[in-house]
């Protein structure tokens, strides 16, 4: 005889089926909080990646580039261009320790004079050892723009750059008062049309080029210590500026430009007598302050004086 044997299903308690839900939902949750874990981490790391080419790049020209664009060139008609070089830096580079000398003074100044160039929307373009290079006009605020009308593009943009320019004078004593140095900085600032673009496909870089360049860079070069050296073009637009007190230079030979008729611009508390040939100038005559009109429209004058302000 056979005897057949039926295995039956053995019953599960509570216990046994709170355990096997509980496994269930545990791994549906470590699964879960991974993925979370790793989409977050793919998130900042994208957002990490898309500052850093906003940092190295206009924000509209890194937004063509992702777009499929590879040739981005265009021409500006009214900027201005600013070069600062700190005074005295390559000797002190010989004579003072460089985690010192750029690992904080340098460090520190470029810092300070990237946070005015992004609080008034200017173009940061390059730093060389101690030399500092920035455009004003190749994307302009949504606030400037309501108040441009006619030429004035050019007026604004000029005075955001001379403003610009007055700060960085301050933010360098500040340096200067926290470690104990006595760099001076010479500033240099020209106004004109300039060609904008990016070269490079594997190493983007953003850059300008043009007669206006060459001659904001005769500008810092032909400055002096501690003052801000303006061509005619930029003085023509801001002379309007009353807070402000220009000292005509005279005609100064400019390398590669000839006879040129350039201004040194202050504030007008800053002004003080000084002779041109104590400005190393090939003049005897003497610096001029000028009286400048006041502007006749409100409200481009309230936005200049917001500017000064600010």
């Amino acid at each position: 005889f056979r005897t057949s044997y039926h295995a039956q299903p053995v019953p599960l308690g509570n216990l046994e089926v709170g355990m096997f839900i509980m496994n269930i939902c545990g791994a549906m949750t470590i699964t879960f909080l991974g993925a979370l874990f790793f989409s977050i981490k793919l998130d900042e790391e994208f957002h990490r990646s898309e500052e850093l080419l906003n940092n190295i790049l206009p924000r509209s020209i890194a937004k063509r580039l992702k777009g499929g664009e590879n040739h981005i060139v265009e021409n500006f008609e009214a900027v201005t261009i600013l070069f600062a070089d700190l005074v005295g830096f390559t000797k002190a580079s010989s004579e003072l320790n460089a985690n010192f000398l750029i690992g904080l003074v340098l460090r520190d100044v470029f810092i300070a004079w990237d946070a005015l160039c992004e609080k008034r929307s200017i173009e940061k373009i390059k730093t060389i050892g101690d030399a500092y290079m920035c455009v004003g006009g190749l994307e302009a605020t949504t606030e400037s723009k309501s108040v441009l009308k006619g030429g004035r593009e050019g007026r604004i943009v000029a005075h955001e750059m001379v403003v610009l320019g007055l700060e960085m004078k301050q933010a360098l004593d500040r340096v200067n008062c926290k470690y104990g140095t006595t760099f001076e900085v010479r500033i240099g600032l020209h106004s004109g049309p300039c060609i904008a673009g990016v070269i490079g496909v594997k190493k983007f870089a953003y850059d300008v080029w043009g007669d206006a360049v060459n001659t904001a860079s005769r500008m810092e070069s032909h400055g002096i210590p501690g003052e801000i050296h303006i061509s005619s073009d930029t003085y023509n637009k801001i002379k309007h500026l009353s807070y402000l007190c220009f000292m005509c230079c005279g005609e100064i030979h400019v390398k590669g430009k000839g006879l040129m008729v350039t201004y040194l611009a202050r504030r007008r508390e800053e002004t003080r007598d000084e002779s041109i040939s104590n400005l190393a100038y090939e003049s005897s005559s003497h610096l001029d302050g000028l009286a400048c009109p006041a502007s006749s429209d409100d409200e481009e004058d309230a936005y200049e004086m917001q500017l000064v302000k600010s």
